[in-house]
């Protein structure tokens, strides 16, 4: 992914550590919300040991509390007291409070962002993977690993050298976790860096209104030609300041995705002569007294199997991918060439 100069990390300022503690004798705890829905949670839980592991327990919650939910809350903090575990708390949007959790927070946005950005309403199921991830990577500050200096070793969650079995079906299921685990530790690592870059660089976060640029390298919008697939969709109106690292776009309703994104992934808009108050798109055909817009290209199709109705996703000559637009096959009577010869690529005559 390609990363824009933005400067966007607010500064931070540790919570200075106790040198005889032990393991999560003190946490810090913070909310990260405005997550898409998945399996009835839309906020996350960060535990994290602040003075000596630093690993970090993951929970799905919501973002509204009831009283139910309140008193549960209470009872943790009461067990907490009588086990003896401080809570380093932190006022909400203000990093410089507890710069760790707030950079972990960042860490772990950016991760669910990377990782499930096509499928967001399923980061609960991912949230294993990320904690595990984490808690088994070296931290700058340790130099250690949480779990070495949780448990005294290493665990690894699939061996690195899968053999094959009798039953055909565990021998698939370990080469996917395998992969799964790939592709986490690898969105990891990215968010990891991505934070690491910008800890130094003065904070520059975007507020409400601002016109932004969206990467969308890692954000699936059914194009299915990577030559016709933007780097960058927009420029998109920031509609709502979640938090100093993640923001809410105006999206176009054909586009159904979360519009919640990390900044890592936005960039500001500055007018250009291709992009400025000048700019236009070029106006329609009018063909028997009807606008007409002209086809650039058939850049993808849905659903993939053959025995539901099939649309298709239409790029418009001169427009941006924002304005892709899904049609049915008896809707594109006017495009047959285009359509035919999309359906013969693939395979689908």
């Amino acid at each position: 992914m390609k990363v824009n100069t933005h400067s966007s990390a607010p500064p931070l300022a540790p919570i200075k550590a106790d040198p005889h503690a032990y393991p999560f004798s003190t946490v810090t705890m913070d909310f990260i919300t405005d997550l898409p829905e998945s399996n009835g949670y839309n906020a996350l839980y960060v535990v994290m040991d602040h003075d000596l592991t630093k690993a970090i327990v993951l929970i799905p919650c919501t973002k509204t509390i009831d009283a139910i939910g309140t008193a549960r809350l209470y009872h943790d903090n009461e067990m907490n007291k009588r086990l003896g575990v401080t809570s380093s708390m932190s006022t909400a949007f203000h990093p410089q409070t507890d710069g760790q959790t707030e950079r972990t927070n960042q860490e772990i946005e950016a991760y669910l962002r990377i990782y499930c950005s096509n499928h967001p309403e399923t980061w609960t199921e991912h949230l294993p993977l990320m904690e595990f991830s984490h808690n088994n990577r070296v931290h700058s500050v340790t130099k250690q690993t949480p779990f070495s200096l949780l448990l005294g070793y290493q665990p690894r969650a699939i061996p690195h050298v899968i053999e094959d079995t009798n039953i055909p079906s565990l021998s698939e299921r370990l080469k996917q976790l395998n992969q799964q685990r790939s592709e986490a530790l690898a969105a990891h690592e990215l968010a990891h860096a991505l934070m690491a870059q910008r800890i130094q660089s003065k904070f520059k976060p975007f507020k409400e209104g601002d016109l932004v640029w969206l990467e969308v390298k890692n954000i699936n919008l059914g194009v299915l030609h990577r030559k016709l697939k933007p780097k960058r969709e927009g420029p998109f109106p920031i509609t709502k300041v979640i938090s100093p690292w993640a923001y809410k776009l105006q999206l176009p309703e054909q586009w159904k995705i979360f519009p919640v994104f990390h900044i890592c992934l936005l960039s500001p808009y500055k007018a250009t002569e291709a992009h400025g108050p000048s700019y236009s798109e070029p106006p329609p055909d009018i063909i028997e007294e009807e606008e007409e817009y002209e086809i650039e290209a058939i850049v993808g199709h849905n659903p993939k199997n053959a025995r539901k109705p099939r649309k298709f996703l239409v790029k418009w000559l001169g427009y941006p991918s924002s304005e892709n637009t899904w049609y049915k096959p008896e809707e594109l009577s006017h495009a047959n060439e285009i359509l035919d010869e999309y359906k013969k690529t693939h395979n689908l005559l």
